[in-house]
């Protein structure tokens, strides 16, 4: 299905041949897979459960802008060379969040045990989940608005578009923040977490609850720096925040503390602040830094035409992932601790694809805009191209780290040999999510929620009927995983009928190209 959907969308972008020439490209990115709040991603992207919204920040010099966007010429900015330059920095983004947050698999389960490691699973699923839910809704419109604005209008129309964005993270933040302090503990019973590691998981998701607001922030102020074309920039921001994260974690789960999650959660938290105040540094030395304000309901409408779908597709995918964690805690304490593990190696592995998914959703929507199929066809051709080059190899190293890997992590070998037996599922729902976030990142850049709402619905009531026959039936953790290969699946079917028949704006400007030639 995966390279079904990948045809279908080569070829309404004409013949195999046209599609890997160099072109013009203008794309976004997606997500944003599941063990803490990181950059926000494609549809069908895993929930980043990443510890930032976007990844974490950190100090980077930014050249100083110009009045206007720079004017680049369609077919460089669409080329093959072109989108790695972009992509290649944009994959360090996001990598640097899901390696950061197996390091902190590795140091609780190596220092605090299996109770502590598992205790992780039930945590993030609420320390990350709302946090995802709210920054992929801002994200994702953060990058729609700025991207539009930066080239049409340069840097004050992206000033301007990023104070919307920025108003409102701010204050769902504040509101996150007061939600996890008061109510994590309850939230928790509510997922049936078992007593053993409720205590632990609550604590987890308190400390991070602390920096809920600036999570928030900051995955919208790093949107809208990727919305300019810039990955250099934040990636300096990002690697700076995770090395002290790294650090931090040393400190207090390692040596000379060994406190546990709670010291893992306050590595997080401490970087996020630092990333953050380096965020707004690198705003203010680009000039698209907009004054801090309340929001304003008027100015909302922008906003909101991506808030009410972004926000119904990221919830169906929030649901998908919290009622697989619920599954493998009804499993038991050990195939909980082992879905840790397996979620975090995932998660790292599965936003390999999220720099496409980036791309498409930077640069094609002025493409689209101006009905320039040629363009269109000529990117996504070579998104398409690289995604499935990028997505044969990715899978079988995530294949590879699973079956061997597990030992980095825990020292338990029940859970090794549990993460180990999943590696075949998680070989074909990788393969398949990296196909799947460059044609979801592309629909969403063409801002085609007919389609993209009622089908992530569909998917999300699949895999929780599947999900509901796993747990009456018992069978382990490679289905649970296997559940969203299936989901997957069925959207990219729907997505490559519908972009290969023509219909929605995406189909609708890749066959137009087809009919002005035939004429």
């Amino acid at each position: 299905a995966a390279f079904a959907a990948a045809l279908a969308c080569r070829r309404a972008a004409g013949d195999g041949g046209a599609a890997f020439a160099p072109l013009h490209r203008s794309v976004r990115q997606g997500s944003h897979l599941t063990p803490r709040l990181r950059p926000c991603p494609a549809v069908t992207q895993p929930p980043v459960f990443p510890r930032s919204a976007a990844a974490r920040g950190a100090a980077g010099e930014a050249e100083e802008p110009s009045a206007e966007a720079p004017a680049k010429p369609a077919q460089d900015a669409g080329s093959k060379m072109a989108m790695l330059r972009f992509a290649l920095p944009a994959l360090g983004i996001y990598l640097a969040d899901p390696v950061m947050s197996n390091i902190d698999n590795g140091f609780v389960g190596r220092f605090a045990g299996t109770a502590e490691l598992a205790a992780l699973g039930p945590g993030n699923v609420v320390a990350n989940n709302l946090m995802f839910l709210f920054g992929s809704v801002l994200n994702s419109a953060t990058t729609g608005l700025v991207a539009r604005a930066w080239g049409a209008g340069g840097t004050e129309a992206a000033k301007k578009e990023l104070s919307r964005t920025i108003s409102f993270a701010l204050t769902a933040g504040l509101g996150l923040t007061f939600c996890y302090f008061f109510f994590s503990e309850p939230m928790l019973r509510l997922l049936g977490t078992p007593e053993a590691v409720l205590k632990s998981a609550s604590v987890y998701a308190r400390i991070r609850g602390l920096a809920a607001w600036a999570v928030l922030a900051q995955g919208v102020f790093l949107s809208a720096i990727l919305a300019t074309r810039d990955a250099v920039t934040p990636l300096r921001v990002v690697l700076t925040a995770a090395a002290l994260n790294f650090v931090g974690d040393y400190l207090l789960c390692c040596w000379p503390l060994q406190t546990g999650v709670a010291g893992a959660a306050w590595a997080t938290t401490i970087s996020t602040f630092l990333g953050f105040g380096m965020m707004l540094r690198v705003l203010a030395r680009k000039g698209i830094l907009p004054p801090l304000r309340l929001p304003v309901l008027s100015e909302a409408g922008p906003v909101l035409e991506y808030a009410g779908p972004m926000f119904i597709i990221t919830s169906a995918r929030v649901i998908g992932f919290t009622a697989m964690a619920v599954t493998a805690g009804l499993l038991g304490t050990q195939e909980l601790a082992a879905y840790q593990v397996i979620i975090g190696i995932f998660v790292f592995f599965a936003f390999m694809g999220a720099p496409l998914s980036q791309t498409a959703q930077t640069l094609l929507p002025p493409l689209i805009d101006k009905g320039d199929s040629v363009g269109v066809k000529r990117a996504i051709g070579n998104i398409l191209g690289l995604a499935t080059v990028v997505s044969s190899v990715v899978a079988m190293v995530c294949f590879l780290a699973l079956r061997y890997g597990a030992v980095l992590f825990t020292s338990d070998p029940e859970v090794v040999q549990l993460v180990a037996s999943a590696a075949p599922a998680l070989l074909l729902a990788t393969g398949t999510l990296l196909i799947s976030s460059s044609v979801d990142g592309s629909l969403l850049a063409a801002k085609d929620f007919a389609f993209v709402v009622p089908s992530q619905i569909l998917v999300c009531v699949i895999q929780l009927g599947l999900l509901q026959i796993v747990r009456r039936q018992h069978l382990g953790l490679p289905f649970v995983f296997m559940t969203f290969a299936v989901r997957l699946w069925v959207f990219l079917g729907g997505a490559a009928v519908r972009i290969g028949l023509g219909y929605g704006p995406l189909g609708r400007v890749l066959h137009a190209g087809k009919s002005t030639s035939s004429d």
